[in-house]
């Protein structure tokens, strides 16, 4: 028959924080042969479902071993006898609590970098196995603290260096290592930046080549040129070159001729950037471009005031200009105006404008104008031919100096006839 008044186990022996030696005593008035005994551990205020359990197929053997256990764990444990004719579970268990065992699953410690200290962090163990008494933190094989907080700052680091370090996690039973990790402190920009080396090629190129910062602070991770010219009075800076392909020289083409150019470096790591002073350079003079065309203009019939801008392409420094008046050069100077005079009223003249650097001179287009009208000079002849008794034709013939455009008044005096 199935066993009756299963006994609760009489001893319960911890081996380890994983597994416990019971012993028992014979169950009494068993009818029929015990082809087993079954050892069953359930966790103290768990579910009513064995954790884990033994199987002892001799039983002859009053006692046994249950492993599958948790360090510092509550358990309670039952036997159960089995015949042929079925199984019976003791009615009450025997309590025991597993003894501490050093930690499992200790983590790596983790770190919010800084420039110069490491804000160290890290968790408890994933498996404690008992009460954590002592984390040890080690850094390059040293330990540099012990206690019980899990966050540590470790200081008077230097920039951007590699640092490995390791956690030791201890309980009264013994102590565990994490795995080592390599934790680097934070980028700064680079200390110093060298002005960049500038030469020039042309009247529209620049060489530019630099060197790379001696203290780096971290991880290279772009150049960028910034130029600046006198055109704008070095007020406008614009990026001509901005790369992650750690190259030390660039050329900048597309320049105007001419033209005095301040060029600065800045290298940058993951912690910024940093600027170098400015280089200068001037690039090649060459012949102006964009030469005005002059404005003309009369205010009395024998003169003109002529004035013009500067080119809108100098291309260098202007050395002077030339106005030409009906293809003859009437000044050469620095003047930006010319007064032409003793001119008659009402003439035709054609102006242009000559600009020069040093490399040449060009001529911009040419206008023409005319001086202001003034009175006619000299005599109108008069011609009269009778046309019978009532018309008479006029002609005449132009004044010899017009001086303008002419419009000419018939004046007719005497007795006229009337129907």
């Amino acid at each position: 028959t199935v066993p009756q008044n299963v006994p609760t186990p009489s001893r319960v022996h911890s081996i380890n924080g994983y597994s416990i030696e019971v012993t028992w005593d014979k169950p009494a008035g068993v009818i029929g042969v015990i082809e087993k005994y079954i050892l069953k551990a359930y966790e103290a205020d768990g579910p009513n479902v064995p954790i884990t359990s033994a199987e002892l197929a001799d039983a002859s053997m009053l006692t046994g071993i249950l492993t599958g256990l948790r360090p510092f764990t509550n358990y309670s444990v039952t036997l159960t006898a089995c015949t042929l004719a079925g199984c019976t579970e003791s009615l009450h268990a025997l309590n025991i609590s597993t003894p501490q065992e050093a930690p499992e699953d200790v983590q790596s410690p983790t770190a919010i970098s800084f420039p110069t200290f490491l804000l160290m962090s890290w968790s408890p163990p994933k498996t404690p196995n008992g009460i954590i008494t002592q984390y040890t933190l080690y850094m390059n094989g040293i330990p540099i603290y012990s206690g019980n907080r899990t966050t540590y700052i470790v200081k008077d680091l230097a920039v951007f260096t590699p640092h490995q370090f390791l956690l030791t996690a201890c309980t009264v039973a013994g102590c565990t290592n994490s795995s080592q990790v390599t934790l680097f402190t934070a980028q700064l920009p680079p200390s110093h930046v060298d002005a960049p080396v500038l030469t020039v090629l042309d009247s529209r190129t620049i060489y530019v080549q630099w060197k790379e910062p001696l203290e780096v602070n971290g991880i290279l991770d772009r150049y960028i040129i910034y130029i600046a010219n006198n055109e704008q009075n070095f007020t406008k800076w614009n990026v001509i070159y901005n790369s992650t392909e750690l190259f030390l020289d660039f050329t900048v083409p597309q320049l105007s001729p001419g033209t005095e150019y301040l060029i600065k470096l800045a290298a940058c790591t993951g912690g910024g950037c940093s600027i170098s002073e400015a280089s200068t350079a001037i690039t090649d003079e060459s012949t102006p471009e964009g030469v005005p065309a002059p404005k003309a203009q009369s205010y009395s019939s024998d003169s003109f005031n002529i004035s013009w801008t500067k080119p809108e392409y100098p291309n260098g420094i202007i050395t002077s200009y030339g106005l030409y008046m009906d293809g003859v050069l009437l000044q050469n100077s620095s003047q930006l105006s010319c007064y032409a005079y003793g001119l008659a009223p009402w003439s035709l003249h054609s102006f242009r404008v000559q600009a020069c650097t040093a490399k040449g001179c060009a001529l911009g287009p040419l206008v023409e104008a005319r001086t202001m009208e003034g009175s006619p000079e000299g005599m109108v002849d008069v011609f009269a031919t009778v046309d019978g008794s009532k018309e008479v034709q006029l002609k005449w013939l132009a004044p010899d100096k017009p001086n303008g455009r002419l419009t000419y008044t018939v004046l007719v005096t005497g007795l006229f006839y009337a129907d």
